[in-house]
């Protein structure tokens, strides 16, 4: 195989694999987005850090968004928890409240069922949840973006899991392919081997940041990987102006 076309090949590869890494923390990241701005009235200066919501799930699965609630004092404690999730608008929602006992000492957690007929558009389900002041609780809120997959045959996770695996073979793979077909690797060309790497891992941990629910960071490091990407496009085209020149010159 000569070495133009496997390069054509790795750089497809390691596309394909940057492309489901991207896929499942860009969704992320615009999920929890979107949510950052659902029933956002009230705030408060310290967030419900307990929250947890799946990032993904698919069209048939029953999703759970829970959270923990510890009584530091030394007497019962009944704290009001709040739970707002969409209803299928921006402008509907469902309101769920919980009124817990917890011991002192003791850990008591809320969880709240939903399905992809809370999903706004039949594609974000948007969840805030408030934990009203309560001894030695102060007033909390969260909120979090869950993505409704239309893939039946599929968990959210499992989709999550295939997605991961996916892009690590196909750029692992697109990456070993590349510096075989670029022997001799000169100074340049491992230049732009260690630049292949960094995109790749811009876009491992977009896809971390979002499955962990850090949006902000997220979009920074988006804005990096995009403009990495925009600098290696520009090299490229460049770079085969160059050989295109070469080419004329020779020929006349």
């Amino acid at each position: 195989m000569k070495k133009s076309i496997q390069q054509v090949i790795s750089i497809i590869l390691i596309s394909v694999g940057i492309f489901f890494f991207i896929l499942i923390g860009g969704l992320s990241i615009w999920s929890d987005l979107e949510a950052s701005l659902f029933n956002s009235a009230m705030r408060s200066s310290e967030p419900l850090s307990t929250l947890a919501c799946p990032s993904i799930i698919s069209s048939e699965e029953i999703g759970v968004v829970s959270a923990s609630f510890t009584n530091t004092s030394d007497r019962l404690i009944t704290p009001k928890i709040q739970t707002f999730v969409s209803d299928g608008f921006v402008i509907l929602m469902q309101e769920k409240i919980d009124r817990l006992e917890i011991e002192p000492g003791e850990t008591e957690s809320v969880k709240v069922e939903v399905t992809s007929e809370n999903a706004v558009y039949n594609q974000i389900i948007l969840v805030r949840m408030h934990q009203f002041s309560y001894g030695p609780l102060p007033y909390r809120n969260a909120s979090c973006g869950i993505y409704v997959i239309p893939i039946p045959f599929l968990t959210g996770s499992q989709f999550i899991m295939v997605s991961l695996i996916l892009g690590v073979l196909l750029s692992g793979v697109g990456l070993l392919l590349w510096g075989i077909s670029s022997r001799p690797i000169v100074w340049d060309k491992l230049t732009r081997f260690h630049e292949l790497i960094a995109l790749i891992l811009l876009a491992i941990f977009i896809s971390l940041t979002g499955l962990s629910s850090i949006w902000l960071l997220g979009v920074l490091l988006f804005v990096l990987w995009f403009l990495l990407g925009i600098g290696l496009i520009g090299q490229a085209v460049m770079v085969s102006e160059k050989k295109r020149n070469k080419r004329n010159k020779k020929l006349s």
